[in-house]
């Protein structure tokens, strides 16, 4: 039995009429009922009723026959275009922006996975910091971007697409013989007569911290900022500063030198892929695809 078979009985099903069917199918009254017989001999059942002349009647095992043929069909309809899909994936580029980031976070294994299965896609990536992303993604210059929604927050909500892919939490991170470092929490209260290093402006990070100490009633004493994490860790290093870092950022650099604390209230962000609406190519869909593999379920907003 093939496809072509299941196409032939549910037009008849539908039309309940031989002769109307066969005019559909673009083919002979009795070349479709030899078609019926044939399947009705395979499968050792009537799936249609003659007797009435004037009246076709499709039997009960033909209503079965019928739910499945039409479930076959749905699932043969999407195979055939997920695979013309893939054919129609040419050569060209795939450009994207991100936030420095991307092996914490185990994103290049699955970028090499994508660049493996699909040769004919290049990849030409740009480790930008927050500002620049974000202007690079309001004109357009980029097909998709990874940072943080400290930072997507800027973007206008009803233009862009906003996929989660990971979540991480905010950290204190400082010195091992620290005079705070022998807290479980700090608060930013803590934290009130402390010289605190940290990211650049655009990092998100910068912008975060600068609203907790506002709302704490009081500034931070922001001695240095820089874009490195590992020049921060060096300034902080023997020292009596404190910086702040996503605790997957800050894992690569940490040492027995260094310990990191949560907050008293604990503070998450999430990493997310953004594009702008309505620009999004089938490469673009097939690498998203590759980057929300496992993880948690895709959340657009």
């Amino acid at each position: 039995m093939t496809i072509e078979d299941l196409k032939d009985f549910v037009a008849l099903y539908q039309t309940r009429n031989v002769s109307d069917a066969a005019v559909e199918l673009l083919m002979t009254q009795s070349a479709l009922s030899k078609r019926i017989h044939a399947m009705e001999d395979e499968l050792t059942t009537k799936l249609i009723s003659t007797k009435n002349k004037r009246h076709l009647v499709i039997t009960e095992s033909g209503e079965v026959f019928f739910r499945y043929a039409e479930t076959i069909l749905t699932q043969y309809d999407l195979l055939t275009q997920e695979l013309s899909e893939y054919r129609e994936l040419k050569k060209g580029t795939l450009h994207i922006g991100s936030v420095p980031v991307m092996p914490q976070y185990g994103l290049m294994t699955k970028m090499s996975q994508f660049m493996a299965d699909y040769p004919q896609i290049n990849i030409r990536l740009e480790e930008l910091e927050g500002v620049d992303l974000l202007e690079r993604l309001q004109s357009k210059q980029l097909d998709l971007g990874i940072l943080r929604n400290v930072q997507t927050q800027l973007l206008n909500k009803s233009q862009f697409h906003f996929i989660d892919i990971d979540q991480d939490e905010l950290k204190v991170v400082l010195p091992a013989n620290h005079r705070l470092a022998k807290q479980d929490q700090i608060s930013i209260e803590d934290l009130r007569d402390i010289d605190v290093v940290v990211l650049s402006p655009g990092s998100g990070i910068y912008e975060r911290i600068g609203k907790l100490y506002q709302q704490a009633g009081f500034t931070p004493n922001i001695r240095f900022t820089t874009t490195h994490i590992e020049t921060l860790m060096g300034i902080i290093e023997n020292s009596q500063r404190v910086t702040f870092l996503f605790q997957k950022s800050a894992e690569p650099f940490m040492s027995d030198k260094f310990v990191t604390r949560s907050f008293s209230t604990p503070i998450y962000n999430k990493l997310q892929l953004v594009y702008p609406q309505g620009t999004l190519t089938q490469a673009g869909r097939r690498f998203i695809n590759y980057i929300t593999h496992a993880s948690q379920p895709i959340h657009k907003s």
